[in-house]
């Protein structure tokens, strides 16, 4: 069930994965969920008496199947615009396959098969899609009332943050993660998926800069106050 983040921000919480729809003179999604979840998505939206036609943009916040696995159909169920950083464009439109999982210890390596045969089994449905606008850091766009791409690379060559300035709220992708507390993506689980875990740090320092007071994580519950606060004091923690 979607719920307010604040008026005109909705969260699509989905098994573990979070997409976030904002509502503005045109709709944007937020990351698309899993291959096949693209009914619910528009379920949950016409649910709250809008038009499926006005989902006019979705950003892809970065390639992994829990985030673009349903881009392609929502494009063809509603004719949006589809957007993604080209370092991971690639992916998304399936000119490259999936890497991962990264296991860096001996808990990473037990883990990893089954990760592994968890991923796949959405892999062998995943509809490439086309990448109608690339992305690049800093840019601003006019839609979901003004938003600007943030480039934060680590979990993904290509990850993209979202930031909308005129509610101070962050879409952080899984640039970071609000499990068991606010994490970059590095150690057990969470960085099995990340492909460089120094660029994911960076990232998490980048993140921090920003001025922004809510936080929407692709896995785990948001952040809905003091939210760079918390940022600035994981990186300290990073830093140890």
């Amino acid at each position: 069930m979607a719920e307010e983040v604040v008026p005109g921000v909705y969260d699509l919480p989905m098994s573990i994965v979070h997409a976030y729809l904002v509502v503005a003179s045109e709709v944007t999604l937020i990351d698309s969920g899993y291959p096949g979840w693209s009914e619910r998505i528009l379920r949950e939206f016409a649910g709250r008496n809008q038009q499926i036609g006005q989902v006019r943009h979705v950003i892809v916040t970065h390639y992994h199947v829990d985030h673009a696995g349903s881009a392609a159909d929502l494009k063809e169920a509603t004719g949006a615009t589809v957007y993604a950083h080209p370092a991971d464009a690639a992916y998304i439109r399936g000119e490259k396959p999936h890497e991962g999982p990264f296991p860096r210890g001996l808990v990473d390596r037990l883990i990893a098969p089954i990760w592994f045969r968890r991923t796949a089994r959405y892999r062998r449905i995943l509809k490439a899609a086309t990448i109608d606008h690339e992305l690049t850091d800093g840019e601003q766009l006019s839609i979901g009332d003004g938003l600007q791409i943030i480039h934060t690379p680590g979990h993904t060559p290509g990850h993209v943050s979202v930031l909308m300035p005129s509610k101070k709220i962050l879409f952080v992708g899984d640039a970071a993660a609000n499990m068991f507390g606010l994490r970059a993506p590095v150690g057990t689980l969470f960085g099995l998926a990340t492909a460089n875990i120094a660029l994911a740090k960076e990232s998490m320092r980048k993140l921090a800069a920003l001025e922004f007071d809510i936080a929407c994580f692709g896995h785990g519950r948001v952040l809905r106050s003091e939210a760079n606060l918390a940022f600035r004091r994981s990186v300290e923690r990073l830093a140890r």
